[in-house]
């Protein structure tokens, strides 16, 4: 077996772990993994390990961008930011952009995870590359999880995410929520639903078995880019019902 393959499921074989996932990309999976992350770690020690290596977004969402990890004999120290662990490529690279092959993408992946200090880590959360690729597989080599599929009320992203969904029902892997992000506004206590309605969402959780959330839309969040930690609106009050 690879010893990057031993060597992470080392690191997580007593970690609770959690996947944010979506077969879509821009359905906002690293804004809702950030804002889980921060939740958890008010309850128990929790790290962030961005493995959506070419976004990135978790150093922008944290406002720490800039930084570099601190590499120790334990490995790669994660940011603390208000308790919440956070590792990232970022802080390897220092914000530059990165172009992987397929076959290096596992390989930095499988690295980040096995070379990451998780000694004080009781719940690991994972912000996933979007798309059924190399990410998907190299998580299920290396631990259980609990997925946490990300999707939009759009028919393309719910047709998109069915096949992530397909995935995880034939290897028996079940997601205990579908999160419909952006699926409302709430304007002076009028509910607009500027991407349609959650139809297609709501068949498609009943379908698998999962239980639906859906998130509004709140304009303020850019305000908070930078400083995720801080903010306290809409999205993380309705994602706090999950915990």
């Amino acid at each position: 077996m690879n010893p990057l393959t031993i060597l992470a499921r080392e690191k997580l074989k007593t970690k609770k772990v959690t996947a944010v996932m979506s077969a879509k990309g821009g359905v906002g999976k690293s804004l809702i993994s950030a804002l889980f992350a921060v939740l958890h770690s008010k309850r128990e020690k929790t790290v962030l390990i961005d493995l959506d290596i070419h976004g990135m977004s978790s150093a922008k969402l944290f406002g720490i961008e800039n930084k570099l990890h601190n590499i120790t004999r334990d490995g790669i120290a994660p940011f603390y930011i208000q308790g919440l662990g956070i590792i990232t490529l970022n802080g390897i690279v220092k914000d530059r952009y990165v172009i992987l092959p397929g076959s290096n993408r596992g390989d930095v992946m499988e690295s980040l995870i096995s070379y990451s200090d998780l000694r004080n880590a009781e719940h690991v959360v994972f912000d996933m590359p979007p798309g059924l690729s190399d990410e998907i597989l190299i998580l299920n080599r290396v631990t259980k999880y609990n997925p946490m599929i990300v999707t939009t009320p759009s028919k393309v992203s719910i047709k998109t995410v069915e096949q992530l969904l397909q995935f995880l029902n034939d290897i028996k892997v079940t997601p205990k929520y579908l999160v419909v992000n952006m699926a409302y506004i709430n304007y002076e206590n009028t509910i607009i639903r500027p991407f349609g309605d959650s139809t297609y969402a709501k068949k498609l959780s009943e379908r698998y078995n999962v239980s639906l959330i859906e998130i509004p839309i709140d304009p303020n969040i850019e305000d908070f880019v930078g400083r995720i930690h801080e903010y306290n609106g809409e999205i993380i009050k309705k994602l706090s019902t999950l915990l």
